[in-house]
C-alpha cells in the first residue's frame, strides 16, 4: 500500500508545478505586454517633445527677426497740435495777460523749435507792435539780461503793461460795477472776468454781485440762492433776468399805488383862478418871499399894500368852488382797503427792494 501512495504524490506535485509554470508564464507575458505599451507611449511622447522643440526654435527665430526689424525702424515722429499764431500785442493793459498766456501755450507745444531762451525772445519780439516794440528795443539796448532770459523779459513786460484799467485796481472796479440796462448774461461775463483776478471768496463775490444788479432783479433774488456757490448764484440771476425780460408786461393790480394815483388824478378838480393867495399850491410862503413882503410892507396873506394879514379883506371872501382836499375818508370810499407801497431796505450797504401791503 505504501508503494501505491508515492506515485500519486508525485503526480500531484507535477500538476502543481505545471500550474505554477503556467501562472508564471501568464504573468511574464502580461508584464512584457505592459512594458511594450509603456515603451510605445514613451516613444510617442518623445516624438511630440521633438515636435514642440522644433516649434519653439521656430518661434525664437521669428522673435529675433521681429526684434531686429523693430530696432531698425526710424523713431516715430511726435504728434504735434496745429496751433494758430498768437495775436500781436500793442500794449493794451486788458490784453497783456491773455497775450502772455497765448505765447506760453505756443511754446509748450513747440518745445523742439523753442529750446533756448534766445529763440523764445526772438519769437516774442516779432509779436510786439506799436509802443511795446519801441519799449522793448530801448530796454534791449540798456539791459543785456533781457535777450538771454525769457522769464526775465516776460516779468518786465508784465510789470510795465499790466496795470489797473483806468488807474483802478480790480477790487475798486468790482465795487463800482453796475448792471444798468445790460442783460444779466452779458454783465456776468464782465463781472466774472474781474472776479477771477480779484482773489475774493464766494461770499464776497455774491454779495457785491447782487448789490450791482437792478433793483427788480435784486428783489427776485432776495430769498433765493442763499446756500449756492458764486457760480451757481450768477447762473440763477441770469435765468431770472431772462424770464423777467421775456415775460409779458404786467398791468398794475387794482388797489396798487399806481392805480390809486391814477384814480386820485381822475377825481381831482382844477383850482379856480380866483382862489385865495395862501391857498394856491396849499403851501406856506418861502423865507425869501416873507423878507420881501416885510421890506415893502406887503400883506403876508394876499401880497397887497395898505393893510396887514389880520385885517386882510380877502380873508372874508367866499369862493364858489373851493378846492378839494385829500383826506382819509376818500380812501375808505374806494372799493378796497389794502394798499401796496414799495419798500427799500438798506443793511450795511446792501439794498433790498420789495412790495409791502398795508391793511
Amino acid at each position: 500500500m505504501y508503494k501505491d501512495v508515492v506515485p500519486n504524490n508525485n503526480l500531484t506535485i507535477q500538476v502543481l508545478l505545471v500550474k505554477v509554470a503556467f501562472i508564471f508564464t501568464s504573468i511574464r507575458m502580461k508584464f512584457l505586454s505592459e512594458v511594450s505599451e509603456l515603451q510605445a507611449a514613451f516613444a510617442y511622447q518623445s516624438e511630440v517633445l521633438k515636435d514642440y522643440q522644433k516649434q519653439l526654435e521656430s518661434l525664437q527665430s521669428t522673435n529675433e527677426y521681429l526684434t531686429h526689424y523693430i530696432r531698425s525702424l526710424p523713431p516715430p515722429m511726435p504728434q504735434t497740435v496745429s496751433l494758430a499764431m498768437p495775436d500781436k500785442f500793442d500794449g493794451s493793459a486788458d490784453k497783456c495777460r491773455g497775450f502772455i498766456r497765448q505765447v506760453e501755450i505756443y511754446f509748450d507745444h513747440q518745445k523742439d523749435k523753442f529750446a533756448s531762451d534766445n529763440q523764445k525772445f526772438a519769437f516774442l519780439m516779432t509779436l510786439l507792435m506799436g509802443r511795446v516794440i519801441t519799449w522793448a528795443a530801448a530796454v534791449w539796448e540798456s539791459d543785456s539780461i533781457i535777450c538771454t532770459s525769457y522769464e526775465y523779459f516776460k516779468q518786465k513786460l508784465h510789470d510795465v503793461f499790466v496795470y489797473p484799467a483806468g488807474g483802478r485796481y480790480i477790487s475798486t472796479q468790482l465795487l463800482s460795477m453796475s448792471q444798468g440796462n445790460h442783460l444779466a448774461a452779458d454783465y456776468a461775463v464782465e463781472y466774472r472776468t474781474l472776479a477771477a483776478q480779484s482773489g475774493w471768496n464766494d461770499v464776497s463775490l455774491k454779495a457785491v454781485f447782487q448789490r450791482s444788479l437792478t433793483q427788480e432783479l435784486q428783489a427776485e433774488l432776495a430769498c433765493k440762492g442763499k446756500t449756492s456757490t458764486f457760480s451757481e448764484f450768477v447762473n440763477l440771476a441770469i435765468r431770472i433776468d431772462n424770464l423777467m425780460r421775456n415775460a409779458p408786461k404786467r398791468i398794475p393790480a387794482y388797489g396798487s399805488l399806481s392805480s390809486i394815483s391814477t384814480l386820485a388824478q381822475s377825481h381831482s378838480v382844477p383850482l379856480a383862478t380866483n382862489q385865495e393867495p395862501m391857498q394856491l399850491g396849499l403851501s406856506r410862503l418861502s423865507e425869501e418871499e416873507r423878507v420881501r413882503r416885510r421890506r415893502h410892507n406887503l400883506c403876508f396873506y394876499c401880497g397887497e399894500v395898505g393893510h396887514r394879514r389880520l385885517k386882510c379883506p380877502h380873508k372874508t371872501r367866499t369862493f364858489p368852488n373851493p378846492p378839494p382836499r385829500v383826506n382819509i375818508d376818500q380812501f375808505f370810499l374806494l372799493p378796497f382797503k389794502a394798499l401796496t407801497i414799495p419798500v427799500q431796505l438798506l443793511i450795511i450797504g446792501f439794498s433790498l427792494c420789495f412790495g409791502c401791503r398795508l391793511d
